[in-house]
């Protein structure tokens, strides 16, 4: 199996049944309980069967509101929300349950029992029971964590207090958790550290203590950055995302990143483990990426060149582009790139080259670009102009677009910085062409 852990949904086949279920719960979960129900008492349940059959015994007792409280993530939470509690549901998963302990006739149990780990799964079933015997009370509300309630958040060395600032952000006490007579005084004075963390999710696993007041060193409005789009933009916004805005470098550095923390990520924080994570400087987001392309970027520069019909691949979808859906489109595709009304993300090489090549070929238009730079393997294809109306617009486009290929962003200028001529290639192409479409 691809996946393979302890726990209902931690395996290739409840993933299987969880997207089957989307938005229409009852039937696939129904149809997983009752290939094993209405299997014969003796037949030999395959971990194709059995697998399904246990998440959607989990999925039924979430439904009633009895989850096992551990770390799940969001798809089985909102299957089970939209499965709704079903009493014969709950008496078929019951039944359903003693089929899988055995290893002699469940082979999820055997896989289970040939590590070490049997025992586990053996005591995930046990609890899985009475958690659904429990539902026969009728379903409960699962309380929600609200801005104040302080958890302790279980881990090896010892839980941890962390107190909900809102559905998120939480702060993160540092040590353990001290007794419940002192989780106050800690809440009150102890260190903590506010993070960007999805409440309802990762806090499932705790042990509400309480509310408590939050202090005024945790209130108020906290801005979190993020590295985004080009190397150097970044964003600064809440961690609920509220109040986004662009923010240059220098003012971005001096803020937490919006990295939403995990449980592990929490009790790391709580150990003096987590330092405090920063965006990268531009300069480091471009080493970065250098490093990660070197290799297919060294491939690019073997079978392209620096000028704007370097890449014959690509210049020959393009055309055939603009013969099926027209010069015209092309220009009103071009234009709106340079409007930032539709866009393909930078660094890209594909969307920088098409650019590059539509501005090569408004030159060859306007008569400014020698015609032998059109490539001999497209002879005969090279695009009519259009009306002076729409070239004039396709002018404009293209002067704009020549704009960006040197620029910090841009793909094509790291691409080409790293070969024996250190760029000087693009550098003079590009030139060339910026000056014949200034003409």
């Amino acid at each position: 199996m691809g996946t393979w852990n302890l726990g209902a949904f931690a395996n290739d086949d409840a993933a299987g049944l969880l997207e089957e279920a989307g938005a229409s719960p009852l039937r696939p979960v129904t149809a997983a309980l009752r290939a094993i129900a209405d299997a014969p008492a003796d037949a030999y349940l395959d971990v194709d069967v059995g697998a399904p059959g246990w998440a959607a015994c989990e999925l039924v007792a979430m439904a009633f509101g009895y989850g096992a409280g551990g770390e799940v993530d969001g798809l089985p939470v909102a299957v089970a929300a939209r499965l709704r509690p079903k009493e014969e549901l709950r008496r078929l998963a019951l039944e359903v349950l003693p089929r899988l302990a055995p290893t002699a006739t469940s082979e999820l149990a055997a896989l289970w029992s040939e590590g070490t780990d049997g025992g586990r799964f053996s005591a995930a079933l046990d609890d899985l029971r009475a958690r659904l015997e429990a539902a026969a009370q009728g379903p409960r509300a699962v309380p929600k964590l609200e801005a104040g309630d302080v958890v302790a958040l279980p881990g090896e060395a010892g839980a941890v207090l962390v107190q909900v600032l809102s559905a998120r952000e939480a702060a993160v006490f540092a040590g353990t958790a001290p007794s419940d007579e002192e989780v106050a005084a800690r809440v009150a004075a102890g260190a903590a550290r506010r993070v960007a963390c999805d409440v309802a999710r990762v806090l499932r696993r705790g042990r509400t203590l309480g509310r408590h007041p939050v202090r005024k060193d945790l209130r108020g409005r906290k801005l979190y950055a993020s590295e985004v789009g080009p190397i150097e933009e970044y964003m600064l916004s809440q961690a609920s995302g509220a109040g986004m805005r662009d923010a240059p470098y220098d003012e971005a550095r001096r803020h937490d990143t919006l990295e939403p923390h995990s449980e592990a990520m929490l009790l790391a924080v709580a150990r003096g483990e987590a330092p405090v994570a920063l965006v990268r400087s531009p300069d480091e987001r471009e080493a970065a990426l250098r490093a990660m392309h070197r290799g297919p970027w060294a491939r690019r520069r073997e079978v392209t060149t620096p000028g704007p019909f370097g890449d014959l691949e690509q210049l020959a979808r393009f055309v055939g582009w603009m013969e099926d859906y027209s010069v015209a489109n092309a220009v009103t595709q071009q234009r709106a790139i340079v409007a930032g009304q539709i866009g393909y993300g930078r660094p890209s090489e594909e969307s920088e080259r098409a650019g590059y090549a539509f501005a090569g070929i408004v030159a060859l238009w306007l008569g400014r670009w020698p015609m032998e730079e059109w490539p001999a393997s497209l002879a005969g294809r090279l695009p009519r102009p259009p009306a002076a109306p729409v070239l004039a617009q396709a002018h404009a486009a293209a002067k704009a677009l020549m704009g960006t290929v040197l620029t910090r962003d841009a793909a094509l200028r790291m691409i080409w910085d790293e070969a024996p001529d250190g760029g000087a290639a693009l550098v003079a192409s590009v030139t060339a062409l910026r000056e014949a479409l200034s003409r």
